[in-house]
């Protein structure tokens, strides 16, 4: 018994160290870019990807399967194809573009609602910031309304994708969250609450933190200990009901063999 009930809290808690992590953004953005900078260390000159790309990159012993869609409308349309069973979202940002600035804006608030994506992590690189004009992190933070963010955690790192600068840092953050989530157990989808529980439970705390002498702004949703909570109980609302549901089978062989020992006797007396 005791071995079993081992076995099954290990299957509910076991740690991952393996993610599956979708890069988005418009046409152009760098999401190509940034995944080869990742996966091969140096600059490849990329051309569009039509439909998508996928590799498979490893930080600190934590692997991501990394897939790269396609920026264009005719790709954005079947993005979501793609979120099942997704760990995090890369959305990575044009910092220097205001052609596609309202498209972007859209398909990013558009995929914070989608059902498969509830509990994903959200990292946004904002891109090409060595470039003049490029818009600062604030002025992101404020546009794409990142503020009003509250049901997902997520972070913004500067970078420029053909210098390297400011992945690593971003991947770092990445990594270290979805670890932490594996091992507390949060699930890929995670409790719904109302709306006077999501008052209650959600609320946002902002700090800052200085990476590549860039202002980083880092959203931290503290309704993790109350999903913890939740989930704890679940497992253990689990485990309790496998116990009992094995000690009446155990309860229910003890009565079969006591009836079959007592039609035995029964039979013996017969004969005698």
């Amino acid at each position: 018994m005791g071995f079993l009930i081992s076995k099954i809290i290990e299957f509910f808690t076991k740690n991952r160290n393996n993610f599956k992590i979708i890069i988005l953004g418009m046409q152009n953005a760098g999401k190509t870019t940034i995944l080869y900078r990742l996966s091969l260390g140096q600059y490849v000159k990329t051309t569009p990807t039509i439909g998508s790309n996928v590799e498979e990159l490893t930080y600190n012993n934590v692997k991501f399967q990394a897939w790269d869609l396609g920026g264009q409308e005719s790709t954005r349309s079947v993005w979501d194809v793609y979120y099942m069973n997704t760990d995090a979202v890369v959305f990575v940002i044009d910092s220097q573009d205001d052609e596609y600035f309202e498209d972007s804006k859209l398909e990013f608030h558009k995929l914070l609602t989608n059902a498969n994506l509830r509990n994903s992590i959200i990292l946004i690189f904002a891109n090409k910031q060595d470039l003049p004009g490029a818009k600062t992190i604030e002025k992101l933070i404020e546009d794409y309304e990142l503020n009003k963010i509250k049901n997902h955690v997520w972070y913004i790192q500067p970078c420029s994708a053909v210098k390297g600068d400011g992945l690593i840092n971003g991947i770092k953050w990445l990594s270290e969250q979805l670890v932490f989530r594996g091992k507390n157990n949060f699930p890929n989808n995670p409790y719904l609450v109302d709306e006077n529980e999501e008052q209650k439970h959600y609320e946002k705390k902002e700090e800052t933190t200085q990476n590549d002498n860039s202002h980083i702004t880092l959203t931290v949703n503290s309704n993790a200990n109350f999903n913890n909570n939740l989930q704890n109980e679940d497992v253990v609302g689990d485990i309790n009901k496998i116990e009992n549901k094995i000690n009446n089978q155990e309860n229910n062989i003890d009565n079969i063999n006591n009836s079959e020992n007592i039609n035995n006797i029964n039979n013996i007396d017969n004969i005698n």
